[in-house]
């Protein structure tokens, strides 16, 4: 757990104890996928729901989560490893039904689930600075997207009333 003792007296650097190069691989594959799966959800919902505002909306914010696999898998390279690619998922792997509003609302599932995680890792392991500041954006990237959801899930409830 990092030391916020540490933290406030080395804001630029870090002294100390990080994990190695092979655990931060070993623990960002599993990130990556998971922010895969929820990138193909996400394509699923644009595909399929009806209203186009929401898909528009969706496409934009999809374009950060995509940028956020990027910068996960760049730090694995960087680490010597070999970051996972999604290459034996399909696309009919992912359904979220027919109902808009349920599709919105499972997908709100699985991005608090992916914020959670992200949250987990930031704060429970002892990562390198260049890692930390990584895992702070991409948890404040997934924040925004929960928000975006919790607004087109109001607004399409608020619709169907």
């Amino acid at each position: 757990m990092p030391n916020p003792i540490k933290e406030a007296l080395l804001n630029r650097g870090w002294a100390g104890k990080t994990i190695t190069r092979a655990e931060t691989v070993e623990r960002l594959n599993p990130l990556v996928r998971q922010f895969l799966r929820l990138n193909h959800n996400y394509q699923y919902v644009i595909r399929s729901h009806a209203d186009s505002a929401v898909t528009e909306a969706l496409k934009r914010v999809q374009k950060t989560a995509r940028a956020d696999v990027g910068k996960l898998s760049e730090t694995i390279l960087s680490c010597g490893g070999t970051p996972e690619n999604g290459t034996d998922m399909e696309a009919d792997d992912f359904d979220l039904g027919d109902d808009d509003v349920g599709m919105l609302r499972q997908l709100k599932d699985l991005e608090t689930d992916l914020n959670d995680a992200v949250g987990r890792e930031r704060e429970e392991i002892e990562h390198q600075m260049r890692t930390r500041g990584i895992l702070d954006a991409l948890k404040s990237n997934s924040a925004e997207r929960l928000e975006l959801l919790s607004d087109l899930i109001d607004r399409a409830e608020a619709a169907a009333k």
